[in-house]
């Protein structure tokens, strides 16, 4: 248990390097980002090889690297070299569809399953990371939009232990997450939602300038709020199924007594895209 809180302590701390000071600079932001999608695409690789199931390396390498189109575009969009950046990723699609087709065209049924599986993997690993890039390199105020995607996941997560272990009687899915309850889940979203809305309204309120009245902003930040904490739960519940379906425990040991980077960000992988969409709804 100590060492769980101590490791905790380090990683929040680690955390917190990169996205306070992206508050001046999108580029922290941008290296946390990059360097969370290195270690997932490395631990989910080796996710699946505990599953006698080899990804295609040049496919996820590939289909990964298309989170980072957002910030291609950002900085060449501008420039006379724009055709190379759009020729570039042009190529890069290209590259990535020949490398997921060309194992699935084969006869054997566990080259299917091998393209298909990268394939998946490439738009889980690059969704929520481009979706991240995107808020804080082209979305007014980002920023913010983007703290409140990363670090709603993990306060969601804390409401709905404690409300669990108060009141939980009453499992979701046993036979994933086992100490997974209604009551937890609930509890977790209406926290959620009260933390979004105070801080939409004290936080982002004052630097937006939103064409929503007041009624509907704080309507749809508690929507969100909502949307965020049962996003949050779907990704750890997504990754849970996953490691169970591959045999193992956690996706890394990286971090003592919490696992590997995805064990941390797999519910961020899924409100990052939400918060996203709230922004893109409110600017």
């Amino acid at each position: 248990m100590k060492q769980r809180v101590f490791t905790g302590f380090i990683f929040t701390l680690i955390i917190l390097a990169f996205v306070v000071p992206g508050f001046f600079s999108s580029y922290f932001v941008v290296a946390l980002m990059l360097l969370v999608l290195g270690f997932s695409l490395f631990e989910i690789r080796k996710a699946f090889l505990a599953k006698d199931l080899k990804l295609s390396d040049a496919g996820i390498i590939i289909g990964s690297g298309t989170a980072i189109l957002p910030l291609a575009l950002h900085y060449f969009v501008e420039s006379p070299y724009v055709i190379f950046a759009l020729f570039a990723i042009v190529l890069l699609m290209v590259a990535l569809t020949v490398t997921i087709l060309v194992p699935v065209i084969k006869e054997d049924s566990q080259a299917v399953v091998q393209g298909v599986s990268s394939a998946a993997v490439s738009i889980y690993l690059a969704f929520p990371i481009a979706s991240a890039l995107v808020m804080v390199l082209s979305v007014h105020k980002g920023y913010f939009f983007f703290v409140l995607g990363l670090f709603s996941p993990w306060v969601s997560d804390v409401f709905a232990y404690f409300v669990g272990v108060l009141f939980g009687k009453h499992k979701i899915v046993p036979h994933i997450s086992p100490k997974k309850t209604w009551e937890g889940c609930i509890g977790g979203a209406v926290f959620s939602a009260l933390l979004v809305s105070l801080y939409s309204v004290f936080i982002l309120l004052p630097t937006l300038d939103t064409k929503l009245g007041f009624i509907p902003y704080v309507i749809a930040s508690a929507a969100t709020g909502l949307l965020l904490s049962v996003f949050s739960q779907l990704g750890d519940w997504f990754a849970s199924a996953l490691k169970r379906w591959v045999g193992i425990k956690d996706f890394g040991d990286i971090l003592p007594g919490h696992g590997g980077v995805l064990d941390r960000f797999d519910s961020a992988f899924f409100t990052l895209p939400i918060a996203l969409i709230f922004s893109l709804i409110l600017t």
